[in-house]
């Protein structure tokens, strides 16, 4: 079953996104890099179905010498020195990590790599409304939570309503039937290759709510990924950190990006990949384009009736460069490949009591850890 969701804002969102970091600041916390202050690696994978490096950067990382003095981070926000982490992981019982995705930055598809989506929609999603945080223009409406138990070898993964209070109350797992779509947290088992380095099995169904006015829950856009992986991951010796924040990209009393085409704000350290089904993205609305994902995707006309892709004896006119069956690029191309680097920072989980959206029945994992693919059927609700 797909969602038929009608939101107000580009869901260039939806294809779930954002900035990478350059490395300009040396600490002990940064996971290791290869890039420097003069350089940048390449985030060209190769094609569909294909991952990029974890820490690349599209900028040429040039950035200023020296943290401008004027911008002046709130202590509340986190150690800028290193993530900007709202909570201590070190203090969680049974080895249990939480993050926040801090910056997603896509890779692909072509139609969603676009700066305008990457910064207005994507970036200004996620920043926290906190502009004491260097998070000018933010909204917090675009919460992408993951929870890592290291004794358990799990990663549950999901989305959030905007938090009333993110640096005390933190976040909680959004639980909701949307639309006939079932949207919560999925879980799957991860293969650590060190202690702080680590990668998830495949998650079937992974529904990531975005919500585009945090205000109104029933703003939330669903992005349907299949078979998401999220891979390469290099967690902070302390836990609090996957990726960095880059001090040296912001300057000003406002602390705004210093220049985000030629200095990233995030250092990322972290990769998802999956793959977008062209009928699940023509479920989705664009009210803004008045058009629908798949329109955005294929860059095509949409259908004056419908705003959807237009069709022929009812199957869609246009193709994907990624097939769902053979789960390879080209070949019945009725997909789209979806790739994107990411930066994390430690926050509070919460259990979602009394919090609408959360707190209900958790919904059945999807991934390979429920050894069939019932789970995902039901988490899809297809």
């Amino acid at each position: 079953m797909r969602a038929s969701l009608k939101v107000g804002v580009s869901l260039a969102v939806g294809a779930a996104i954002a900035v990478v970091v350059a490395a300009c600041l040396p600490d002990p916390e940064r996971p290791p890099t290869s890039g420097g202050p003069a350089s940048a690696i390449p985030c060209d994978a190769g094609g569909p179905g294909n991952l990029p490096p974890a820490n690349c950067d599209p900028t040429p990382n040039t950035c200023p010498a020296a943290v401008d003095p004027a911008c002046v981070i709130a202590a509340k926000c986190g150690d800028p020195k290193t993530c900007l982490p709202l909570a201590d992981n070190t203090t969680n019982p049974n080895k249990t990590l939480d993050f926040r995705l801090r910056r997603l930055f896509v890779t692909a598809p072509s139609a969603l790599t676009q700066p305008v989506i990457q910064s207005q929609i994507v970036a200004s999603g996620i920043n926290l409304n906190a502009p004491e945080c260097a998070e000018v223009n933010g909204k917090g409406a675009f919460n992408w939570l993951l929870r890592v138990d290291k004794n358990a070898k799990t990663l549950q993964t999901g989305g959030a309503p905007a938090s009333s209070d993110p640096f005390t109350k933190g976040f909680c797992f959004f639980q909701q039937n949307v639309n006939g779509l079932l949207v919560g947290p999925v879980t799957a088992k991860v293969d650590f290759a060190s202690d702080t380095q680590f990668s998830s099995q495949p998650f079937d169904q992974l529904n990531v709510p975005i919500f585009v006015d945090p205000t109104n829950l029933a703003s939330v856009v669903v992005l349907p990924l299949k078979k998401a992986v999220v891979k390469d991951v290099t967690l902070s010796a302390n836990g609090n950190c996957i990726g960095s924040f880059n001090q040296n990209a912001v300057a000003g009393s406002s602390c705004s990006d210093e220049d985000p085409d030629k200095c990233s704000h995030w250092l990322t350290a972290g990769v998802i990949g999956g793959f977008i089904t062209l009928e699940d993205a023509d479920a989705v609305k664009v009210d803004l384009l008045h058009e629908s994902l798949c329109v955005l995707l294929t860059k095509s006309t949409p259908d004056p009736k419908t705003g959807g892709c237009t069709r022929t004896a009812g199957k869609l006119d246009y193709k994907g460069d990624f097939c769902s069956t053979t789960q390879t690029a080209g070949g019945c191309q009725d997909a789209f490949w979806l790739s994107a680097t990411f930066a994390a920072s430690a926050v509070k989980i919460n259990d979602g009591a009394g919090i609408v959206g959360c707190g209900v029945t958790p919904m059945p994992d999807a991934g390979a850890d429920s050894g069939s693919d019932s789970g995902a059927k039901d988490a899809a609700g297809d």
